[in-house]
């Protein structure tokens, strides 16, 4: 789901949709900038466009301020000077809310990470992150606290800073063919740089939740009278189709991002690709980390057959496109199963408001379009 921010602009969403027309008219040349609207608005999570901009126009509206003092702590913590003026909200994720800080030494984004970061998970992409922007890979400027740590826990949470960078939204999906290029690219240069990994792929991209798990989730969901619980139960085997496909790592592994996904990628004044995110790096080989981007990338909201191309095209242009095979998903097939079976936990029982509505609509979106063993299939035929 492409994530709405604090103070979003209906402005800027309108020209999202007419970039969005014309991508969606390479593919169908009479589609409609109501269509396209309505495309932009379920990538958003909400029903329609007057759903969207009620949602920004609320937004707008709810001037959200920081929790006293909380700007000023993390300024202390990171060294970033004296806080100038009060923080402002950006986004709200799945890790919590980011915050817009600007001091004496300059303006920072402020970002809560999950508790597994720890710094020495933070330093492990610092490294990758490193080497790539080397290899011309733009990304954001890490701030360190005076003790030269990237990741300080402040009221209870692990935070992350970085020096401010004006970028522009995320990718919409489907993506133009040239932006796929563009990704297949980056990715491409983060596979040629071929940094050895010997520690074990994360267990949240290999572990994988038992059948009875799923039927108890159900339970829990039909006794929240949550109107998309027999949505889950016409999925659950489906799911279980997904999970029987294995991991098979037939290769050493390298160091990965592990999550170029729209979400975590940013786009330039230029047009070029900016990575935001480099916290969840690790073990992969290149054929699971590939097998991963294009069902991110070019298989949602529907097969982006251009997209595939485009992507592959990209890649190819820094280092050899890798043998796939459906083994090759096995990774973003645990990774999705998991990322599902949590956003509807979360939905049953949110922790608070915020990730109540975050949670929901990402239930919804899961259900609404799940990964298939048949889409799978489809990307390795184009």
């Amino acid at each position: 789901m492409k994530l709405l921010p604090d103070r979003p602009s209906i402005e800027y969403l309108r020209k999202e949709a007419k970039d969005l027309l014309a991508v969606l008219r390479d593919s169908r040349p009479d589609t409609s900038l109501a269509e396209a609207q309505r495309a932009l608005a379920a990538e958003y999570g909400v029903r329609d466009w007057p759903a969207l901009k009620a949602e920004v126009e609320r937004r707008v509206a709810d001037s959200l301020a920081a929790p006293a003092g909380l700007a000023e702590e993390l300024a202390e913590v990171f060294g970033l000077g004296k806080v100038a003026a009060p923080a402002k909200p950006v986004v709200f994720t799945a890790m919590g809310r980011c915050w817009d800080i600007s001091t004496d030494r300059g303006r920072w984004l402020a970002v809560t990470v999950y508790h597994w970061i720890t710094n020495e998970q933070a330093e492990i992409g610092a490294r990758l992150r490193d080497a790539a922007t080397s290899a011309g890979v733009a990304a954001p400027t890490p701030a360190r606290s005076p003790h030269g740590r990237l990741v300080e826990n402040v009221r209870g949470d692990n935070w992350r800073v970085h020096e401010w960078l004006e970028v522009g939204p995320s990718p919409v999906l489907p993506v133009s063919a040239a932006l796929a290029q563009r990704v297949g690219a980056t990715l491409g240069t983060l596979h040629a740089l071929a940094m050895p990994s010997d520690a074990p792929i994360h267990g949240y991209l290999v572990d994988r939740r038992a059948d009875t798990e799923w039927d108890q989730l159900l339970g829990r969901a039909r006794a929240a009278g949550k109107p998309w619980a027999e949505r889950l139960d016409a999925l659950l085997p489906t799911f279980r189709e997904l999970g029987a496909i294995e991991l098979d790592v037939s290769r050493e592994l390298m160091l990965c991002n592990r999550n170029l996904i729209p979400t975590h990628v940013r786009l330039g004044r230029d047009g070029g690709l900016i990575v935001m995110e480099w916290d969840f790096a690790g073990s992969l080989t290149p054929e699971l980390e590939v097998g991963s981007a294009l069902t991110q990338w070019v298989s949602r909201p529907e097969l982006n057959l251009k997209g595939v191309e485009a992507f592959r095209d990209g890649y190819r242009e820094v280092r050899e496109w890798p043998s796939l095979g459906i083994g090759s998903f096995a990774v973003a097939i645990s990774g999705w199963l998991n990322w599902a079976y949590n956003a509807i936990c979360e939905a049953i029982d949110p922790g608070d408001a915020d990730r109540a509505i975050f949670a929901e609509r990402e239930a919804v979106g899961v259900l609404d379009r799940p990964m298939t063993c048949r889409g799978l299939e489809q990307l390795l035929v184009v």
